[in-house]
């Protein structure tokens, strides 16, 4: 958790010293709290599933300034990163939606969680 808040804290030194100048006000930030809670969702608060996710990100949208320049319109890049969540998400909520059955892995971690507290329990 330190080392989270020292990241965080960067981040936000980045933005008080006028590195990120887009979308900041006084009363709006650029919106970096959004993008990391979809890249912690992406990444299924794994350390390396976020790590990979946030790669992801960054690049598309460090690509999106290229492809502005080509005359690509940038809300690609927002289209782009809402289709990877949904597919990302959609699974687990189609199946709480519409009851369907677990998968395999979904029935191991469940087993795992009621021994594991079993054990605690004993």
């Amino acid at each position: 958790m330190l080392f989270a808040g020292g990241l965080a804290g960067l981040a936000g030194m980045n933005q008080i010293q006028g590195a990120v100048t887009t979308g900041v006000t006084e009363t709006i930030d650029a919106g970096i709290g959004f993008d990391a809670i979809t890249v912690a969702l992406l990444g299924r608060s794994r350390a390396w599933g976020t790590f990979a996710a946030g790669i992801l990100f960054g690049a598309l949208k460090a690509g999106s300034f290229s492809m502005q320049a080509q005359d690509i319109p940038v809300d690609i890049v927002l289209v782009v990163q809402s289709l990877v969540v949904l597919f990302i998400a959609a699974p687990p909520l189609l199946r709480s939606v519409f009851f369907l059955p677990k998968t395999d892995a979904e029935k191991a971690a469940k087993a795992r969680a009621k021994a594991a507290k079993k054990a605690v329990t004993a």
